[in-house]
């Protein structure tokens, strides 16, 4: 099955984002995302709430590590036979495009997460990433063509690898 995979770093997307937001699991209905923004303020406070919760300082992956973790994901994908056709990693968010049993998908994508992490765990002590991903099934071949242009044009803001094609800033 492909897959359009997306996870973020700690911090970068919380409840109540002014460039709209899902609720965790859709407990609650909010009808604005990063196309159709909420009304500025409408969710001030959740967004401060949010703020004020986290551990730490939210994360952002300096562009001289960004193709580290994006190595480090890969080798771990590369181990656990997930085919990746094209991958970004930015300053605060990954984008994949990938093939693989849906079986253990998540699981796959956590051990990902958790190498790459270890991997830069020098500069970015503590936490990296933020819990979970986004694996969004990929039913249609105008689809994947569009994901895959997609992700290759976050460059040059991200570090973006591709088959056949290596990678590059």
């Amino acid at each position: 099955m492909r897959y359009h995979i997306t996870w973020g770093t700690y911090g970068s997307w919380l409840p109540g984002d002014p460039r709209g937001f899902r609720t965790g699991k859709g407990r609650e209905h909010v009808p604005y995302d990063y196309k159709n923004p909420p009304p500025p303020g409408l969710y001030a406070g959740l967004h401060a709430y949010a703020r004020r919760s986290l551990k730490k300082a939210p994360v952002s992956i300096p562009k001289d590590l960004r193709q580290a973790v994006g190595c480090r994901c890969l080798d771990q994908f590369a181990k656990e036979n997930v085919a990746v056709f094209v991958m970004s990693v930015g300053g605060e968010h990954v984008h994949a495009a990938i093939e693989c049993p849906a079986e253990g998908l998540k699981q796959v994508i956590g051990r990902a997460k958790k190498v790459s992490s270890h991997g830069v765990r020098d500069r970015i002590p503590g936490r990296l990433w933020q819990a979970g991903c986004r694996a969004i099934p990929v039913h249609s071949d105008d689809y994947w063509r569009t994901l895959l242009q997609y992700i290759q044009d976050h460059a040059p803001h991200a570090w973006v690898w591709f088959r056949g094609g290596g990678a590059g800033e």
